[in-house]
């Protein structure tokens, strides 16, 4: 998409009422959101192994303020 284009889409959308801005935005957010789904399912993994440590006594949990005592 050349700049043009998307300035030109721009000038469209200041141009839309509140409300109808407000679904645009809705439906940019769904369609970005199908992407994402992967780095979702990454981070739950991530938060389940990381949760499995600290209750097998892998991992300890330190309170932030220890570390800026530091």
């Amino acid at each position: 998409m050349s700049n043009a284009t998307v300035a030109e889409l721009a000038a469209q959308i200041q141009q839309l009422s509140p409300d109808d801005r407000h679904e645009l935005l809705r439906l940019l957010m769904v369609d970005s959101d199908d992407g994402d789904q992967d780095a979702d399912e990454a981070w739950r993994n991530e938060i389940v192994r990381r949760v499995k440590a600290i209750r097998n006594g892998e991992a300890a949990i330190r309170a932030l303020q220890e570390d800026w005592r530091e």
